[in-house]
């Protein structure tokens, strides 16, 4: 007899990797029930990060720190990240002032493009750091070179990931792909708009081993406190 997923395990599952519903009942169903090969199959399937920083509202790149510390174990990662506080969004407390800087940025002397970028930090100490500035500056750099659309993959609506899920898919039947590899291309195709349109996804530009993602790991690690790429805005001459 066929395994059915119980709403109980579901939940457990759920709370164990923050994936939605649907997919931990699949993960349970083709995985007959084993908890932890149901945990490693949505490991395979989905973004651990994105998880990672819906459970625990901790930021892209300290996500990123967790899990390499925790060497992909996503229970780890959890309790490292609740250990060290980064589980504490920036700034959000009404009471709490809001540290960071709003970097600038002028392309050349027609002046014809320009950059804005907001990074936050927890402390004024690491706000006047010039390490924290250097790393503000590369960041507006890079949005002015590369011009992302988004921050991070979770800044994208979920309209727009199904619109291009469907289109990837379209594309790939039409071209005659097999139905069993179609998946394999369309997620594919995903994570090419994803390290084109954002920021933390992109290589940056003065060396392509890294991406804006592994800049922002190394500030937090360097200052010793989150840091957040809150926002960015980009000016075209007549656009």
């Amino acid at each position: 007899m066929a395994y059915k997923a119980k709403v109980e395990d579901i939940k457990s599952l759920r709370a164990k990797t923050s994936a939605g519903m649907a997919l931990c009942k699949e993960a349970l169903v083709k995985s007959d029930g084993d908890m932890d090969k149901a945990v490693e199959y949505i490991n395979k399937r989905s973004d651990v990060i994105s998880r990672l920083r819906n459970l625990t509202g901790a930021k892209i790149g300290l996500c990123k720190l967790a899990l390499e510390e925790a060497e992909k174990d996503f229970e780890k990662a959890v309790e490292i990240i609740k250990e060290r506080g980064w589980d504490e969004p920036i700034g959000e407390d009404l009471g709490e002032k809001v540290e960071g800087v709003i970097e600038s940025y002028v392309h050349g002397k027609e002046q014809k493009l320009a950059a804005l970028v907001e990074v936050r930090c927890k402390t004024d100490f690491v706000a006047r750091n010039e390490d924290f500035r250097e790393f503000a500056h590369e960041v507006v750099l890079q949005v002015a070179a590369m011009k992302p659309q988004y921050v991070s993959k979770e800044d994208i609506p979920e309209s727009v990931l199904a619109e291009l899920r469907e289109l990837f898919m379209k594309e790939a039947k039409m071209e005659g792909k097999p139905e069993n590899i179609v998946e394999k291309i369309v997620e594919g195709k995903m994570e090419k708009f994803y390290s084109e349109k954002c920021l933390l996804e992109q290589k940056w530009f003065k060396d392509e081993e890294k991406t804006i993602g592994d800049l922002l790991g190394n500030a937090v690690q360097k200052m010793g406190e989150p840091i957040e790429i809150v926002r960015f805005v980009l000016w075209e001459m007549g656009q």
